[in-house]
């Protein structure tokens, strides 16, 4: 056999002379040109697996050619700038012709190994032929980091500095109360890791007789990146960065830390890639084969991974902390094979495992920046101002421990405060949940001080405990300085819940003593936090709470059930109460296709009655309806009331668009008892804009914090009459629009977070076409700081389906014609075609048995995107007549019937 095989090897070798010599001596056959000098196709582009975008290129035998190569390379979005000497380099050679390799497309080879895969010096390609798909491989040293897998994540290139903001709206008012309130949050991009970021509002209200207004700055600061883990700010700035991200993540719970005037040094996690860095220590397997890998500690089984032959790194993101030995078991075929044991450690909620640390200094500051009107405070006198110099660390420690401490310098007086976190994960037999314990103490040498608890357990079941005691300098009035002002209470809180038999129970206990009335409000705490200082004057409470809670659902039909009981006893005995309740709640969701409205209709009903009070039957029915490709329109109507005293209703509308996201909603109450209605109405309105060098864009809502934005923009079509079909675009946390030709849009996304943008052809036909997007298209993760704007640009066309038969003046059918102005078409011996076209036509024109003829378009029916034209009666005309773009494609066929040989349906029905 392997003799026969050389021997035929040689012979093949042998011819291969003559074999070129009569090729070059054999002319392409008429119509057969451009398999041989290349024809235009639009290819999916791909690096790294993903896709960059659909683009025009021209396709051989042996090469490809892209017809915009600079586009191309700009939607690689490699970390390299225009105009340095390697991108010219690469740009150099994706302008010219380039190998298909496509014996290296894992489709023509039956996936073999090692298949479509090319390591690259510069720039190279493997066409896939099956797919129409282009995988582009780039020398590593310059391919941009993997988003997915660094520790870090890397800003995202080819962006620009822009000015973003945020705004919303809120209005809401009845006969006797209006108010009017504005935030806005804004972040103007300056160098390239570097923004000024700022937050303001604007609040107006009038209430019998009163009237103020307020203009409040919470932030107005100067931010750059020091690399990625160290940041230094300057301006005027509060103390909420440093309990995220992007001050490390530092927290304290009464540590002096208001807003001041200055600057801030200090570490930062606001590029840290949260899910590879919770992986803990690596965990490598070596496969021979395709193999499933189960992953033990001890007996609990911590994950099954099914993964290629190779060097594996297993995804230990869902792994307990802690440090403890991890068992492999791996199977080939589902028969074990090999154990094996290796050390595992992962620690909790320290982000990197580094120190994180900060420094500011500066002076006490004030929100607010204007004030008229009467508030119905003695807000009259500035509140004193103090040097201040603050610093924080937070530090891991061996075996789960967590340190925090920080200092703070106010003026003449000094505080200090420390905390210990551990957590930890049991795996020995009856215990093996989650237990998380925390502790603070604080200490001022005005004599301020305070301590804070926290536990928490959850196996099956949750358990929770904590309490809060502070102290501030004096307890016996209002004289301490809001800004150190811890205020005198003391509260604790327990619960615990378990699910018994379909129903989760669940028992708490809280526990209330407040030693004095304090004027402060913390913005920075619960409102419950802040409820706490403002009670009675040296009350105590305790109260004792009991619930069961139910949920079931019955051919699409939610039933939710809850019953409990609660009992309040105060120290003096003046707000004591108990009291029991039951209620019910029923949903229903009717999700039809995205055509049509989908809707929620629910009631609900609650009986409440109490030692204190009457008893009160409270009811509700509501009915919503969401609509939409991105059920981006609502419109609901909720009716209710209590007992037979009081009936209530409202009508609420919402709508997100283009140019921001509006809601309002009409309510009226009747007082049954009193005979008397009580109308108001609410509204909010959020939007954002950015203004940059490639223009002014329009955007919805965000997240309210200083942010990045995406701006799409969409190409004029060549007709703008003829663009009717859309695009959809979706960018994670910023939105969903559809686009159309000529249009543009801003999707605001928050800064110092991965998101995904991605721009992809509609399902639905809109105006009896489909978009074709020719540039643009795919998905895109990026990462940008604040102040940042990504442009995609994007070119689309609508494309238009006729169908129906062409027949000549005398009656007689055109068979197998060529329509010149299609960019695609069928035809048959009876006449019978269908064409696509870029743009509406009036007329279709036609080749025919060596004769051109103009056919007159008459839409006599439309089911999608198809046009039906029915019988057609089409009239001879000249080459001379056709329009000067298709004189050239009709010279190029050669004014003679050649369709025939090419024509897919003719060669089927004669047995070609």
């Amino acid at each position: 056999m392997g003799q026969k095989k050389i021997k035929i090897y040689l012979g093949a070798l042998f011819l291969l002379p003559m074999t070129l010599s009569l090729m070059a001596s054999i002319t392409v056959p008429a119509g057969f040109e451009e398999l041989v000098t290349g024809q235009k196709l639009f290819l999916d582009v791909s690096l790294l697996g993903q896709s960059v975008g659909i683009f025009e290129a021209n396709v051989n035998f042996e090469t490809i050619q892209f017809s915009n190569p600079s586009e191309v390379l700009k939607a690689l979005n490699l970390p390299i700038k225009s105009d340095d000497v390697r991108y010219q380099e690469l740009l150099k050679k994706l302008s010219s012709p380039l190998p298909r390799h496509g014996d290296l497309s894992c489709s023509s080879n039956n996936n073999a190994p090692g298949c479509g895969y090319i390591k690259s010096k510069d720039i190279d390609l493997i066409y896939d032929e099956n797919e129409s798909k282009i995988n582009v491989f780039v020398d590593p040293l310059i391919l941009p980091v993997s988003n997915g897998k660094e520790l870090y994540f890397s800003p995202t290139t080819q962006t620009e500095s822009a000015f973003i903001h945020q705004q919303m709206l809120n209005v809401v008012g009845d006969k006797d109360y209006k108010s009017l309130s504005l935030q806005g949050s804004g972040a103007l991009g300056l160098l390239t890791d570097g923004y000024i970021g700022f937050d303001w509002s604007l609040a107006s209200y009038s209430s019998s007789g009163v009237d103020s207004k307020n203009i409040n700055v919470d932030d107005a600061y100067y931010r750059y990146s020091l690399g990625k883990r160290h940041y230094v700010q300057a301006g005027r700035m509060d103390s909420r960065d440093l309990s995220s991200n992007l001050g490390g993540n530092i927290n304290f719970t009464m540590l002096p830390l208001g807003a001041i005037s200055g600057a801030r040094v200090g570490t930062s996690l606001s590029y840290l890639n949260q899910a590879e860095a919770g992986k803990g220590s690596p965990i490598t397997v070596l496969l021979s084969t395709k193999s499933r890998v189960d992953a033990y500690r001890g007996n609990q089984l911590l994950g099954t991974f099914y993964l290629p032959n190779g060097s594996n790194n297993l995804d230990t993101s869902n792994f307990p902390t802690g440090s403890y030995q991890v068992t492999l078991k791996i199977y080939e075929d589902n028969n074990l094979v090999r154990t094996e044991d290796q050390p595992f450690t992962r620690s909790g909620g320290i982000g990197d495992g580094t120190v994180q640390w900060f420094l500011q200094v500066g002076q006490t500051a004030k929100r607010q920046l204007f004030s008229s009107g009467d508030s119905g405070d003695d807000d009259s006198a500035d509140p004193p101002t103090h040097q201040v110099v603050q610093t924080g660390f937070k530090a891991p420690l061996p075996q789960n421990f967590v340190a925090t401490v920080g200092i703070a310098k106010v003026a003449s007086d000094s505080y200090a405060e420390g905390g210990l976190e551990w957590d930890h994960t049991f795996a020995t037999g009856f215990i093996d949940g989650n237990l998380s314990i925390q502790g603070n103490y604080f200490y001022g040498n005005d004599g301020s001080h305070g301590n804070v608890q926290q536990i928490s357990y959850n196996d099956g079941f949750s358990l929770s405990f904590y309490r809060n005691d502070a102290h501030a300098s004096t307890c016996s009035g209002d004289s301490v300085d809001d800004y150190v002002d811890i205020g005198c209470y003391t509260s604790m809180t327990a619960n615990f819940a378990v699910p018994i038999g379909g129903w989760t129970a669940s028992l708490a206990w809280t526990y209330n003593e407040t030693a004095r009335v304090s004027d402060y409000y913390d913005t920075s705490v619960p409102f419950e936090d802040n409820m706490i200082r403002n009670t009675q004057n040296n009350s105590t409470s305790n109260t004792y709470q009991i619930s069961l809670n139910r949920s079931d659902s019955f051919s699409g039909l939610m039933i939710s059930t809850r019953v409990g009981g609660y009992k309040r006893v105060s120290g003096d005995g003046n707000d004591d109460d108990n009291g029991i309740y039951i209620g019910f709640t029923l949903t229903r969701n009717n999700n039809t296709d995205r055509a049509q409205p989908q809707t929620n209709s629910s009631l609900s009903a609650d009986y409440r009655t109490s030692k204190t009070g009457d008893d009160q039957l409270l009811y509700t029915a509501s009915k919503n309806w969401d609509w939409g490709e991105n059920n981006n329109r609502e419109l609901g109507i909720d009716l209710g009331g209590t007992n037979t005293d009081y009936v209530n209703g409202s009508v609420h509308g919402k709508t997100d668009g283009q140019y921001g996201d509006a809601s309002i909603t009409l309510s009226d109450s009747y007082d049954n008892q009193e005979n008397k209605h009580n109308t108001s109405v609410s509204g909010t309105w959020n939007s954002s804009f950015a203004i940059a060098r490639s223009g002014i864009y329009w955007g919805p809502g965000g997240s309210g914090m200083p942010s990045a934005a995406v701006a799409v923009k969409i190409a004029d079509g060549v007709d703008d009459d003829d663009q009717d079909a859309k695009v959809n675009v979706s960018v994670g946390g910023g939105g969903f629009a559809e686009m159309a030709s000529g249009s543009k849009a801003l999707f605001p996304i928050s800064g110092f977070n991965m998101s995904q943008v991605s721009v992809e052809e509609s399902e639905l036909a809109r105006g009896g076409s489909t978009a074709v997007i020719t540039s643009g298209s795919g998905k895109q993760n990026l990462f940008m700081l604040p102040g940042k704007l990504k442009v995609r640009e994007v070119k689309m066309e609508s494309h238009y389906t006729f169908a129906g038969r062409m027949f000549s003046h005398e009656g007689k059918p055109l068979p197998y014609g060529v329509v010149l102005n299609a960019s695609m078409y069928a035809s048959t011996a009876d006449g019978s075609f269908t064409a696509e076209m870029n743009k509406k036509a009036d007329a279709l024109y036609l080749l025919s048995q060596h004769q051109i003829y103009q056919c007159k378009v008459n839409v006599k029916a439309k089911r999608d995107v198809i046009r039906f034209v029915g019988d057609t009666t089409c009239e001879i005309t000249t080459l001379a007549s056709l329009p000067e773009e298709l004189q050239s494609v009709a010279q190029l066929h050669g004014l003679h019937d050649k369709n025939a040989d090419n024509n897919i349906a003719a060669n089927m029905s004669e047995g070609k």
